[in-house]
């Protein structure tokens, strides 16, 4: 019931820009090449200017019909559950590949369904995850933070 798609902001390989994954490809498809996203992305995170240093933002929309006919009354159940599962593997690859993630779920909709030309019926943004490196300087912040986690 899902889609994800991409506000890129610094990658190796890529032009600034919004883009649409399509798993049945697994590729990147570009919805429109951007010089500066960091506007875009501090309004459809509500003011959150820090997001604007993340090298990509990940935008999850919905197709709820993609659930509704299967679960009916039930699908915003399987939806939750199912939005968990593919957050939480975000956070996986990116803790694997050494890089911060952070899940939001303050997202304005309008702004962001704008950036991806979505309907917002059929189709709308309900949730976002910021990834990015941790610079040098933060790294040992990071590190004190995150202690609890390494204590047996």
């Amino acid at each position: 019931e899902f889609e994800c798609y991409l506000a890129v902001n610094n990658v190796e390989g890529l032009k600034p820009g919004y883009y649409h994954y399509m798993p049945d490809k697994h590729s990147l498809e570009l919805v429109e090449e951007k010089d500066s996203l960091n506007e875009d992305i501090t309004l459809s995170l509500c003011g959150q200017s820090w997001a604007e240093k993340a090298n990509v933002v990940f935008y999850y929309s919905v197709v709820p019909y993609r659930a509704e006919w299967r679960y009916g009354i039930w699908a915003h159940r399987t939806a939750l559950i199912d939005a968990g599962h593919i957050t939480q593997n975000l956070y996986i690859a990116c803790s694997s590949a050494g890089l911060g993630t952070c899940g939001s779920a303050s997202v304005e909709t309008p702004v962001s369904n704008k950036m991806f030309h979505l309907d917002e019926e059929e189709e709308f943004i309900f949730y976002a995850a910021t990834v990015g490196t941790i610079s040098d300087a933060n790294e040992q912040e990071e590190a004190e933070f995150y202690a609890f986690l390494k204590e047996e």
